[in-house]
């Protein structure tokens, strides 16, 4: 096992629980799991793609872009995932709907770059560091970095911001909410609107390593699931230890024997996590019901 190993594993992790992340943010205030997260990380490749390898336009402007255009996802995907489920009556009908928006983006993608195997854009910073026989990519090390720091701030912002409380609350008891003035419906789509702007966020920053094709937006959805399960679904810092064990379980397992048994390995985690821990492993018990 090499330090490239456990270089690469860091990275994937780190993208994973901003996935993860992402999902627990949508979570908090509506008890619904965004199945169409992972679109948003293929948003901000293209965003990256487009602006970058085909606009010639500066990384600046399309980190900018990335943002904007995740919140904008955001408003669309709250809209197309919690209006059916309130007209319908269900209990479940999220579930179909964030499929279908997901579905719905995968086309859009395959359509608009039918011809492109990976949403490649140059790095932000060429070049890279020697660590015990591996080599760290300074794009690797911004990501790494840029998870680190956004799950502490978004951990920090919710437990110090009238934002915050106002999200516990309604995470807590949304009809009790409403009755203490809590604007519940404003903080969903505000919920919506944070958690695709960080997932496209870490889209664009790591399209240039990792590979990002125009339908793998499942892919990460589920990847950053299995993180938010294993860590405690609704909790940043679970998000966080969730997404580095997947991300690091995975690498090592496939480059020590292969693909599959990486997959087969996590998801066996996964059963294993629920089993003894059904909360996760930072999860508080009321998040497994």
């Amino acid at each position: 096992m090499t330090m490239q190993t456990w270089i690469d594993g860091l990275f994937a992790g780190a993208v994973y629980a901003l996935v993860a992340l992402g999902l627990t943010v949508t979570f908090q205030p509506t008890r619904v799991m965004n199945f169409a997260q992972g679109e948003a990380l293929v948003l901000g490749a293209a965003v990256g793609y487009q602006a970058i390898s085909l606009g010639r336009l500066s990384w600046p402007v399309a980190l900018l872009l990335a943002v904007v255009l995740g919140a904008l996802m955001g408003v669309a995907m709250e809209r197309m995932t919690m209006l059916p489920m309130r007209l319908s009556g269900s209990r479940f009908g999220w579930i179909v709907a964030a499929l279908a928006v997901a579905l719905i983006a995968q086309s859009l993608f395959t359509l608009k770059y039918s011809d492109v195997d990976a949403l490649r854009p140059p790095p932000f910073v060429e070049g890279g560091l020697e660590v015990g026989g591996g080599r760290i990519a300074w794009q690797v090390s911004l990501t790494i970095g840029i998870a680190l720091a956004v799950t502490a701030g978004y951990d920090a912002f919710l437990r110090r911001t009238l934002y915050g409380r106002a999200l516990r609350a309604a995470s807590h008891s949304p009809d009790t909410a409403v009755l203490m003035g809590v604007p519940v419906q404003r903080i969903v789509v505000l919920s919506f609107v944070v958690s695709t702007a960080i997932t496209a966020l870490v889209g664009l920053l790591a399209a240039p390593v990792l590979f990002i094709a125009p339908t793998a937006g499942l892919m990460f959805t589920i990847k950053g699931f299995t993180a938010a399960v294993i860590g405690g679904v609704g909790s940043p810092r679970g998000a966080l230890a969730g997404g580095l064990i997947v991300g690091l379980l995975d690498s090592v397992v496939r480059a020590e024997i292969n693909a599959t048994a990486g997959n087969l390995v996590v998801f066996g985690l996964l059963a294993l996590i629920l089993v003894v821990f059904p909360a996760g492993l930072f999860g508080k018990p009321m998040e497994a019901h």
